[in-house]
């Protein structure tokens, strides 16, 4: 094998596939990425741990063809501090040593054979697959308004995934670890199927992390028997998924929150943070006080003191004392960008509501985050 590549593309390839790699994996050559001629001007960068796997086509000049698989780590660094010029890779098939050469710089790198790599990408379909397709940007949304909320220490558990819910041309995206909830709806083309799975929130993450770095708009989504491949136009990505049966979460949205306020989001969120300074880092509770047009948010701890700062609102009903823990609620305003947030409360108890004010009332529920108040004492 010997190619020639661009620094920009070559490091742009690493970059994208370097966080599949697995670094402390049992088989050495999962630290490693796959790389693979497949044409005469385009080559193949693959990454996997086993349970993600990601493969990338880039440009390049093919001088002759074949595999190898190289450390992700080593070749990132390399590729890093090279000269911005053309950079050849040549492979001694005898030796697995591949020689990267650029300008007057000149490295040997030893690789492991390819054939060690493991087959993670099946490229068969199946009368059961299932695929859609949807905007790069109303996905990209949708993971970074659900994926906080999953639960972060139960790994493999259905709480540690974002529900997808596919029906009527409507894409719910819902994550919960337990003390708060988020719900995000996009219009998909469900092409009149219904389906429900669930993704690890790590894939999701990867996901948006490749939307960033990509400039395509769309995104294919197929799902297999217990895995989910995301096809953009150079990029493949396959997660296994989540198997369980994940909550009823319609049945813990309230409907009868009688009391509705609007807060203007940005004051809301410098209040919280200033406040937050005086918090109790292990319970993290901020007290909100909600009396006639005011609402007061507050915190003291017994060893180092207090804070609190008010808020001019539009409040007319019973005065209600409501605790939350204060990076559930920041979570949920900084992933709105509506100038106005609406909560909906009932009891010092009970789930509220937190959710961006549109001009159009029927869009508010596109995006909600509940959040469970904690009894104060």
């Amino acid at each position: 094998m010997e190619i020639i590549l661009n620094k920009e593309d070559f490091l742009n390839g690493i970059k994208v596939v370097k966080n599949i790699t697995s670094s402390k994996g049992v088989q050495p050559v999962l630290s490693n990425i796959l790389i693979e001629t497949i044409s005469n001007d385009r080559v193949m960068f693959q990454g996997t741990d086993l349970n993600l796997a990601i493969s990338f086509k880039l440009k390049a000049e093919v001088l002759s063809e074949g595999k190898i698989t190289l450390s992700a780590k080593t070749l990132e660094e390399i590729v890093n501090k090279l000269p911005d010029k053309p950079i050849v890779l040549k492979l001694n098939d005898e030796t697995n040593v591949v020689t990267i050469s650029c300008s007057k710089s000149k490295f040997e790198l030893i690789g492991i054979s390819a054939e060690e790599y493991p087959k993670v990408f099946d490229d068969k379909q199946t009368e059961e697959d299932k695929e859609f397709e949807i905007k790069t940007g109303l996905l990209n949304k949708g993971i970074k308004q659900t994926a906080f909320s999953t639960a972060q220490n139960e790994t493999g558990s259905v709480l540690s995934g974002v529900c997808f819910n596919i029906n009527e041309n409507i894409l719910e995206m819902v994550a919960t670890d337990g003390n708060r909830l988020t719900r995000s709806r996009k219009e998909i083309n469900s092409k009149g199927e219904s389906v429900i799975f669930i993704s690890p929130a790590r894939t999701l993450v990867e996901i948006s992390r490749i939307i960033s770095m990509l400039k395509d708009e769309t995104v294919k989504f197929i799902l297999k028997k217990n895995k989910i491949v995301f096809e953009f136009e150079n990029v493949t990505f396959q997660s296994r998924l989540i198997e369980g049966t994940y909550p009823k979460y319609q049945q813990l949205i309230p409907t009868t929150n009688e009391k509705t306020v609007s807060i203007a989001r940005e004051s809301l969120i410098q209040a919280i943070e200033r406040v937050s300074v005086m918090v109790n880092e292990r319970t993290n509770i901020v007290k909100f006080n909600f009396e006639t047009n005011s609402l007061e948010i507050s915190t003291d701890t017994p060893e180092s003191g207090s804070g609190k700062d008010m808020l001019d609102i539009d409040y007319s009903y019973e005065n209600l004392l409501i605790a939350f823990n204060y990076r559930y609620v920041l979570d949920s305003l900084k992933n709105m960008d509506s100038k106005n947030v609406k909560v909906e409360m009932s009891t010092n108890l009970s789930a509220s509501i937190f959710k961006p004010e549109t001009e159009n009332e029927e869009d508010d529920n596109n995006y909600i985050c509940l959040i469970m108040p904690v009894q104060v004492r």
